[in-house]
């Protein structure tokens, strides 16, 4: 018996998440709109975090769409999209590297949205703060580095 009519049937088993994945980017990216738009009518100072918000849930949406494109080429057919290979995936690790620049990013957005906050009671603190920078530009920098 061979197995390879099975496992072609099997793979469309994907489209699943490939689904909920797509609609989790649409809904992330929906509320990013609101945050942004809702944003311009406050003040600088308050829209200012309220912007950055916005910048995390469209950096979530990103990660949900990469990771949905990215399954759907890597199990049900390569994708022939207009935006040269921002979204081509040629294999899992190929998927992985991309989803982790995105959450790096993520993570350099909530640290932003963390320093607009900070309150620094001493010297130690303000220390602490640019270690915390500077670790975040290292990472960038490896990130950026890999390519």
């Amino acid at each position: 018996m061979r197995l390879e009519p099975f496992a072609n049937l099997v793979r469309w088993v994907m489209l699943l998440p490939v689904a909920g994945l797509l609609l989790g980017a649409f809904y992330f990216a929906w509320n990013a709109f609101f945050e942004a738009v809702k944003a311009l009518f406050h003040p600088l100072e308050e829209a200012l975090p309220a912007l950055v918000g916005a910048v995390d849930l469209a950096l979530l949406a990103a990660v949900f769409l990469l990771f949905s494109l990215g399954l759907f080429e890597l199990f049900i057919r390569p994708l022939e999209l207009p935006m040269g290979n921002i979204l081509a995936v040629a294999s899992l690790s190929d998927l992985k590297a991309k989803l982790g620049q995105v959450i790096v990013m993520i993570l350099v957005v909530k640290f932003f949205e963390k320093a607009l906050g900070f309150k620094p009671n001493s010297a130690l603190d303000f220390l602490l703060f640019a270690g915390g920078v500077a670790l975040l530009a290292g990472a960038l920098w490896l990130a950026k580095a890999k390519e």
